[in-house]
């Protein structure tokens, strides 16, 4: 069993006491920890079909990095739009519900651009903590909010990367793939723009999957020297469904052959 670890910065001990009962009964919980998890299918996309042992990601169409900010919609989602069009670059923004009423139109802006939009739940709580019906309303009435924007979203994002087999069974259910994170911007840490460049930059790699913050300021000064060092790598900053699909056309029979799926059960 895979232990949960709910922030990078809780001691072992108090992250033991704070297993959820489902994964103290069996249940297996996976977690980025806002730190970096690694490139697997269990730990990025639980349940996915996805077997990422099987991507090529030395193939041209692999060199895609999934650019997610979570958190919003904010006051700074504009201007990540800007900068996004300005670098041909797309994002997965992650709403949380509770937040749309107060920035409707902005939340209508970014989900009519070229970029995506998906679930962070109603009210952003350690989502394994709670009771099946507070689950599920958290996912159900986020889904209510967003398509009062005009969004269907088919990519969840669990707060704190708090996330166990039963969440992404009821995401799924949702019509919604749970996402986790490679390269964690720690910009919630109210770090400088060159600290959360610094700490992307040295995780971009082909299909890579970024987190960071719009409602943070610091995010967006850094977010252009992040798109730039992309570029010169020969990295295209895309949305998790381009991401999703990138990643399928990448699996080859060489590399199926090296990492059957039978090895990771």
């Amino acid at each position: 069993m895979m232990t949960l670890f709910r922030h990078a910065v809780l001691p072992l001990a108090a992250a033991l006491l704070a297993l959820p009962v489902s994964a103290m009964a069996g249940q297996r919980s996976y977690a980025a920890t806002h730190g970096a998890a690694p490139f697997v299918t269990e730990h990025l996309i639980p349940g996915s079909d996805l077997d990422l042992d099987q991507v090529d990601r030395t193939l041209p169409q692999a060199r895609v990095v999934a650019l997610t900010i979570d958190d919003g919609p904010d006051a700074n989602d504009p201007r990540i739009l800007d900068i996004l069009r300005a670098h041909g670059a797309k994002a997965t923004f992650f709403y949380i519900g509770a937040k749309i009423p107060a920035h409707h139109d902005i939340a209508k802006q970014v989900a009519a651009s070229d970029n995506e939009v998906g679930s962070h739940t109603q009210t952003h709580p350690m989502t394994t903590d709670l009771k099946p019906a507070e689950r599920e309303w958290n996912l159900a009435q986020a889904e209510k909010v967003l398509a009062s924007v005009g969004v269907t979203a088919t990519w969840f994002r669990p707060p704190f990367g708090d996330v166990d087999d039963a969440l992404a069974a009821l995401a799924r259910r949702h019509g919604m793939a749970t996402v986790l994170w490679t390269a964690d911007s720690q910009d919630w840490k109210d770090s400088g723009p060159d600290i959360i460049r610094r700490r992307v930059t040295e995780r971009l790699a082909p299909g890579a999957v970024v987190l960071m913050h719009s409602t943070k300021a610091a995010t967006v000064a850094a977010l252009p020297a992040i798109l730039e060092e992309g570029e010169r790598r020969g990295l295209r900053f895309v949305t998790m469904s381009e991401w999703d699909a990138a990643m399928r056309q990448s699996v080859t029979p060489e590399m199926a052959l090296l990492h059957p799926a039978s090895r990771r059960r």
